[in-house]
């Protein structure tokens, strides 16, 4: 069984929506009064207080305060799990000596949502379409919001725990669903086998030089944004009128990243239908937009330009495509090959030749000194991806030379769905 997510949103009456905010209100107390007592156990008496320590005095929380009994003892108990993953986390960055960030109270406005983490008090239910129901708690004083959103997976899905959310003063349903690998399955329509390089200039560029332009989501919107900061920051912080621009500015972001996602999800379902094997570099965006600032001992250089480039990257959203081609090709049987960039180095090496030919960032053209090859840089680096992923061994110390650019019909080696494996025979 696969685990997929879907989210609804949800149209809650405005007595539904202020007992969802009372609620997201009595979680985020929990959350705060836990991370208090942790504090003050060890400041005082130097002991350290555990998940199950604080899971077991929940009983009594629910007999002084009633109040707390409608939310259901799994979501309670899932606000302390939260809380528990945090100082884990904690602990994990201070024995690998990095920034540890201890866990922080959190403002009711801040707290985005609880958890329910299985299938207990809760319940979705399908009258048909793209309508739906969430129901929330038992008996009498239970609730059934209106919510909109479908899913692919049809009726065999099992619904697994649900996360409810406030975003912008919108409320969304994410339900994790139990699939049988039938339902995940993808269809393939083509078997073909593509070289792919991300970039700025364009999105993608394929190993043949066709390409799919960069649509720079944050660019085209970023005249509006900054008008909208400006109005925000000559008003009186906290007024209506700062808090009225604040909503719209966090509704542009929204709509931002909502196109962005749409855009990658069409595109790389296109992509995993139409290939057999798909090759690209494994990059690390983290890496690629690290601050040019520096320290005060050492201050970086051009900073300013340093910046633009990491919003133009984040813009493109990179990282979100690479983690869509990675499930998206299981589910069509497609082969996902990722490139060692410091290892392979497809932007500086002759995809004809096999040399590293050292270019700048501003070079957009491969001119090859060695055997006279002229390319695009980025169709040069995607030809090159693809050559590495038809050869044989585990990277380039594997052979001198590169084989044959001729693309092979092998079958995949990637473990094939049910229904993917029909087609083929």
């Amino acid at each position: 069984m696969e685990r997929r997510k879907v989210t609804f949103k949800l149209y809650p009456t405005a007595r539904e929506g202020e007992r969802l905010s009372g609620w997201i209100r009595l979680h985020c107390e929990l959350y705060n009064a836990a991370l208090e007592e942790r504090i003050d156990a060890y400041r005082k008496h130097g002991k350290s207080i555990n998940y199950y320590d604080q899971q077991n005095v929940l009983p009594e929380i629910k007999a002084a305060r009633p109040e707390f009994v409608e939310l259901g003892a799994h979501a309670l108990q899932q606000t302390l799990r939260k809380l528990d993953l945090a100082f884990q986390a904690f602990f994990r960055r201070v024995k690998a000596g990095q920034t540890p960030g201890f866990p922080r109270f959190k403002s009711n406005k801040r707290f985005s949502g609880f958890c329910y983490p299985d299938n207990c008090g809760w319940k979705v239910m399908h009258p048909g379409g793209r309508g739906a129901m969430i129901r929330l708690g038992s008996g009498k004083d239970a609730m059934s919001i209106r919510a909109r959103g479908q899913h692919r997976f049809g009726k065999g899905a099992k619904p697994n725990d649900l996360t409810i959310m406030r975003k912008n003063g919108e409320w969304f349903a994410s339900v994790t669903l139990r699939v049988s690998d039938e339902a995940c399955s993808r269809a393939r329509t083509a078997e073909q086998h593509r070289g792919i390089d991300f970039g700025l200039n364009d999105w993608v560029t394929f190993e043949d030089g066709k390409t799919i332009p960069n649509p720079r989501f944050i660019r085209e919107n970023l005249p509006r944004m900054v008008d909208l900061q400006r109005q925000q920051a000559r008003k009186k912080k906290g007024s209506c009128r700062y808090k009225r621009l604040g909503r719209q500015i966090a509704n542009l972001h929204e709509h931002i990243g909502n196109v962005r996602r749409d855009f990658i999800h069409k595109e790389t379902s296109r992509l995993v239908a139409s290939c057999t094997v798909i090759a690209t570099e494994a990059l690390v965006v983290s890496n690629m937009t690290r601050s040019a600032r520096g320290t005060r001992e050492k201050p970086g250089r051009m900073v300013q330009q340093k910046a633009g480039l990491n919003r133009e990257i984040f813009s493109s959203g990179f990282s979100m495509a690479h983690q869509m081609l990675a499930y998206k090709a299981v589910e069509a049987g497609t082969r996902l090959h990722l490139s060692d960039t410091r290892q392979l180095k497809p932007s500086q090496r002759c995809s004809s030749c096999w040399e590293i030919v050292p270019k700048k960032l501003a070079q957009r053209t491969h001119e090859c000194p060695h055997c006279g090859l002229k390319m695009q840089r980025d169709q040069n680096s995607a030809v090159v991806v693809l050559i590495d992923a038809h050869t044989p061994g585990t990277g380039v110390a594997a052979r001198p030379k590169p084989l044959t650019r001729q693309r092979a019909k092998s079958r995949p080696m990637t473990r094939e769905t049910p229904a993917t494996a029909a087609q083929g025979a």
